[in-house]
Parts: C-alpha cells; structure tokens; sequence
C-alpha cells in the first residue's frame, strides 16, 4: 500500500489501548507490555532492514472501550497520519485497534487514503506486505457489498413504507403518539396537540418565533416529558412541519427533492392555518436577507486543518481599519507548531472556486487530475499484477504438496498415517481453493482497471459534471455540496492541499493545489 521506496524510513507510531483500569494492572494487557511488544518488533524489523522505520509517537488511550473510534489519542492518530506526520501504525492485536469489523474497514479505508500502513503483531495484517494486503482488500470487497446490500434495502423497505404514508422509526413528533395496533400509524395526543395548535396560533398573532417561544415556554414547558424544553429551533420545525396538516414527506436524498403522500394520521392543524404560518415565516426570511447584515457563509467549514498541528480551521470574522473580514482560524492565538494562524475566507474560497472551474472546464488543472489519476491506475494494475504472480506461484506450490500427500497415501497401510493424509489433503484443497477464488478476484479487479483506463470520460468526466451539479447552486446552498465533492482541505506553509473525493473509485483520487494563497500570521 504504502509508496514509501527503499531509502526511505518510515515514521512510525504505535497505537495502544486497555478497556478498564484493572486491565492496566494485569502484565499480559498492561500498556507496559504492549509497548515493549511493539519496540521489540520494530527493532527486529530495524535489524533486518536498515532504517526501516524511526519511532515517532505512541498514541495511549487508558481505560477506554474499542466499542467505537470516540477516543482522544485515536482521534489525535487520524489527524496526524491525514498532515503525513506519521506513516505506519503498529498495535498488538486487531481488538486494541477496534472492536467492530465494520470501524476497522472505515479505518483501513481511511489510511490507504493518506498512504499509511497498519501492521499487527498478534493478527495476519500487514499491509507492507503485498500479499497480506490484498487479503485484508478481498476481506473489505466481501464485507462492503454485505454492507451495501442491508442498506439498500433497509432504505427500500423504509421508502415503500413512506410511501404508503406510514411512519418509520425514531421519535414521534410533538402531538402525536404511536397506535400499538397498527405499526406505522400516529394517534392524536389530545394534551400535546394543544400546544402544537398554540404554537400556530400565537406565530400568526405575534410574527415572531422569539416571543412565540417565549410565550409557549410560560404555558406549557415541562407538560410532558416531550416538552422539556422549549426552543426557537423546536418552534420553527414545528411550524415548517407537514405532518401536523396530514402529510407525509418522503426525503429522496437525491436530486429530484423531496416527495409528498396523504399521511395515513389525522391532521391537527388546518391547512388555511398553516399556510399563514408558511406566508409569515417566508417575509421574515426576506427582510433579514434584505438588510445586509445575515452571516457570512462559511463554505469550507469542517474541511480545513491546519498543516503543522492538525487542528480544524473554524470560521471567525475579525474588524480592522479597513473594516470587517473574514477568516479561518486554527488557534486561539498562535500555532503550537508554528503553523499559519489565518487565512483570508474570501480570497481563499475564490481561490479553490477557480481551481473548480478549471476542472470543471476541462482545464489544465483538469489535464493533471486526468494524468495523476491514470498513473494511479496503471500503479494499482502493476500491482495486482505482482500479487497475481504470487497466488498462482503459491497455486502451483500447494498443488505439488496435494500430489506428495497422494503418493505418501499409496505408500502406507496404516490407518493412523491415511487419516492425517487425508486431513492433510482437505486443508491443502481447502487453501487451494481459496486461491483460485482470489486470483479470479484480483483478475476480475485487473480486467475491470484496464476497462476505466481505456475510457477517461467515465473515471474523470463526472468530476466535470459533478462540480458543475454543485457551482451551479445558489451560495447558501453549495456547503453540503462541496462537503460531499471535497474530502479536505490542509493549509501548508505555501499553499493548500485539496482532496477531491472519489468518483467511481474505492478511494479518494487526491489531487494538491499548489497555487499560493496570500496569508497572513497574526
């Protein structure tokens, strides 16, 4: 996986972990131990090859559950392998890493995003080696599938059940309880849809969702549990809901929006009512647009890090002589790595719009995307290649060996010594096969390669039409766009690195936009 060449020395780091306090305590699971495991290795590994890799940091998270990736020093890992700080991870056994098949393929795709590689002491994965790591690919292949066919079709059951105006899982909204008989049915909550009807009725008379809220708030918070707590933003999702004047909205999560059926529950509000409200909320929305004061929209938040320490760049605005502007921050002061502190947010989504565009218009930028993605393939073809040799060679091995055990078994009479030849045979056919099912897997994978590199317009011409999907929207529409185009953005000394996500591909195609920003440190 990794590129690194043989005169290059690895940046490694270990990743270690214990669930509980008492564990910490016991030698076989101590930190302690695991340490030492991971020193000894890399020391061997060092003998071997000299220079093979230089220990860089070692991530410990104590007393935390592999459940999930929510841990501080494995957070901090990711962040640090996606700036290149570090390019090999080592760990003991694959349930100090995680505990959950489905995060560890999210990890494994996450470090063969940014050229990094894994390498488990206790477990079969090692993805320097060639070998190892189309095993753990194959495993991935099998197991995304599995994954992407439960979730067609969980969402094609939930679709036809919104279809037929029924309601799915989660909370009930305001008003409304689940009818025990029916699944998918909602019954009035005559307690709850008071206070619905209030709330519409009270928008309408005040026009404004603060003294609406206010006004709610002093009657009914804390009627039922679902009131606890009364807010501006539960108010306004109560007034822009279509369900209390029965009908149900069915979320394509596609181009083509948003669907409405007849919900199969009775409306609390009447639909002249809440037109009104609709009327309402649409001229408030206009006069803040009009006055010239509304926020500046942050494209790029949550995309940006910082290049030195791997912090997330937030979005602030600062005033100066020449007035108010706007910037992504990484720090509250300066970097702790010296890294940049600012960069201008307007000159900097200009920037990267135009790099866009360039793409979008088949530009030179476009020609190097083209060029670096078909180098990408024609390396990843080399070394399916490469892995290919290897099965049929260890095809070929494990043939000879089946043969050898057939000429041993016509050799003896002894029941004892045919029955382990016999075993002997079953694992070797056992192994064989599974052989032949991955070379026909990594042929398959090669044959489909060669395909997408002999038509350019199916690998690089979406990127054109998927750009063009997200310009093409109005400003306060594009952030959720350019989040799915764009995998992230990392501010170097110089310039910023810009991961386009994927298109057709298992991994992100990263492309770098080694155009040079103005800066400024504070």
């Amino acid at each position: 996986m990794n590129s690194l060449n043989a005169n290059t020395r690895r940046k490694v780091a270990f990743y270690i972990r214990v669930s509980t306090e008492r564990q910490a305590k016991v030698e076989e699971e101590s930190l302690k131990n695991q340490k030492q495991m991971l020193e000894a290795e890399l020391e061997r590994r060092n003998a071997q090859r000299k220079d093979w890799g230089a220990f860089v940091k070692a991530y410990v998270d104590e007393g935390i559950s592999g459940k999930d990736t929510n841990r501080p020093a494995f957070q901090q890992m990711l962040v640090d392998i996606e700036i290149g700080r570090i390019d090999t991870v080592m760990f003991t056994e694959l349930s100090r890493l995680s505990r959950s098949l489905k995060d560890f393929l999210n990890i494994f795709e996450f470090v063969r995003r940014h050229n990094c590689d894994l390498i488990c002491l206790k477990t079969n994965i090692d993805t320097t080696s060639p070998y190892q790591e189309l095993v753990t690919k194959i495993l991935m292949v099998f197991a995304e599938f599995e994954r992407e066919m439960t979730s067609r079709r969980t969402s094609l059951n939930a679709y036809e059940r919104s279809k037929r105006g029924l309601a799915n899982g989660g909370q009930t909204i305001l008003g409304y309880k689940r009818d025990r008989k029916k699944k998918g049915y909602l019954i009035v909550d005559e307690k709850e849809s008071e206070v619905v009807q209030a709330i519409f009725e009270t928008y309408v008379k005040e026009r404004s969702i603060r003294r609406t809220t206010d006004l709610i708030r002093a009657r009914y918070e804390g009627l039922t549990p679902k009131l606890k707590k009364i807010i501006p933003g539960r108010v306004y999702g109560i007034l822009t809901n279509k369900a209390y004047i029965g009908i149900r909205v069915i979320n394509k999560r596609d181009e083509s929006g948003y669907e409405e059926v007849k919900a199969v529950w009775e409306p609390i509000i009447e639909k002249e009512l809440f037109q009104k409200a609709q009327t309402l909320l649409q001229d408030n929305r206009d006069r803040y647009h009009s006055r010239g004061d509304q926020r500046y929209n942050y494209l790029f938040s949550g995309l940006f890090r910082c290049g030195k320490c791997g912090e997330l760049l937030q979005g602030k605005s600062a005033y100066s002589m020449t007035g108010k502007g706007h910037y992504y921050y990484s720090h509250k002061s300066t970097c702790p790595e010296g890294g940049l502190n600012r960069i201008d947010a307007e000159i900097t989504q200009g920037l990267v719009f135009e790099w866009l565009r360039d793409i979008e218009g088949n530009g030179e930028k476009f020609q190097q995307l083209e060029e670096q993605g078909r180098e990408r393939i024609i390396q990843k073809i080399a070394f399916l290649e490469d892995s290919l040799k290897e099965l049929e060679t260890e095809e070929a091995d494990i043939k000879e060996q089946i043969d050898a055990r057939i000429q041993e078994l016509t050799r003896t009479s002894s029941s004892v010594v045919r029955d382990s030849i016999e075993k002997s045979i079953v694992e070797l056919e056992e192994r064989r096969k599974e052989d032949e099912e991955k070379r026909l897997c990594v042929n398959q994978s090669i044959l489909e390669l060669e395909n997408l590199i002999s038509k350019n317009e199916s690998l690089f011409g979406e990127y054109s039409n998927w750009i063009h999907r997200v310009m093409e929207k109005p400003s306060n529409l594009q952030k959720d766009g350019l989040k799915e185009l764009i995998s992230s953005l990392i501010l170097q000394e110089t310039h910023i690195k810009v991961a386009l996500s994927g298109v057709n591909l298992k991994e992100p195609v990263r492309v770098v936009f080694a155009s040079s920003p103005p800066v400024e440190r504070t």
